[in-house]
């Protein structure tokens, strides 16, 4: 192989070197940030920087550059000063939204209590008392999207609640499609547990809705239409 020949290799592999360095990198950089907010969860007290790089194993100059990003994404929080030796050191706690990026088992929970409902209600009180979760569901998020939200907003609100929708044209417009359902179990045994849905989407869009697909009736997906109200309904 000439002179020429491996030169010009060398010069051809430096892009894709850069390529994996840049990866493994942000791959470290995600790790530590990972390991960062895991440390402000489980510590019962704020935590300074140099604690934090002490513990993570890394510089206090790249520990700052952590803590820096972190609060500027909301993650994290000044707290009050550390007292030390020597000058007080600046503490750090987890914000909610910090908090709520770690998992949570909201659905069990909610599936014990929706459970017990439909255990102790008739009918007809389960039928209205879902209804209400539902309202009362889309009044937490109406801030959110404002009166009347269309369907993109309403299935990314769905996703944040755990449901994976999307929007899919259906014969009369847009639907919203959703893969999975949070209370599919209850909903097979109580068909009443729907209800939920279908009054968190007509409120969020302020329109009359129809079930057109339902897991619960054996169905691959749920979907949902949207049609004018109407009057005087």
């Amino acid at each position: 192989m000439s002179t020429y020949t491996i030169t010009k290799l060398r010069k051809s592999l430096r892009p894709l070197d850069c390529q994996v360095m840049d990866a493994f990198a942000a791959s470290e950089s995600s790790r530590t940030r990972d390991r960062i907010l895991e440390l402000l969860l489980r510590s019962d007290s704020p935590l300074s920087v140099q604690a934090m790089a002490a513990a993570v194993g890394i510089s206090r100059n790249a520990a700052h550059q952590q803590m820096v990003a972190l609060e500027r994404e909301g993650l994290i929080e000044r707290a009050s000063a550390i007292r030390t030796k020597g000058r007080p050191s600046q503490g750090f706690h987890l914000s909610a939204a910090g908090k709520a990026t770690f998992p949570r088992q909201y659905s069990l929970l909610a599936k014990q209590l929706l459970g017990e409902l439909s255990q102790v209600l008739g009918p007809v009180e389960l039928h209205g008392a879902m209804q209400r979760i539902g309202k009362s569901l889309a009044a937490s998020l109406s801030d959110k999207v404002g009166p009347n939200a269309d369907q993109e907003l309403i299935a990314g609100l769905m996703r944040e609640l755990g449901y994976e929708s999307n929007v899919v044209e259906g014969a009369d417009g847009p639907e919203i499609e959703a893969h999975n359902c949070v209370f599919h179990d209850l909903a097979k045994a109580d068909p009443a547990i729907c209800e939920v849905d279908l009054a968190l989407l007509e409120s969020l869009s302020g329109k009359a809705i129809d079930h057109r697909r339902c897991m619960a009736r054996g169905e691959g997906s749920c979907r949902f239409s949207f049609s004018p109200r109407e009057a005087g309904a």
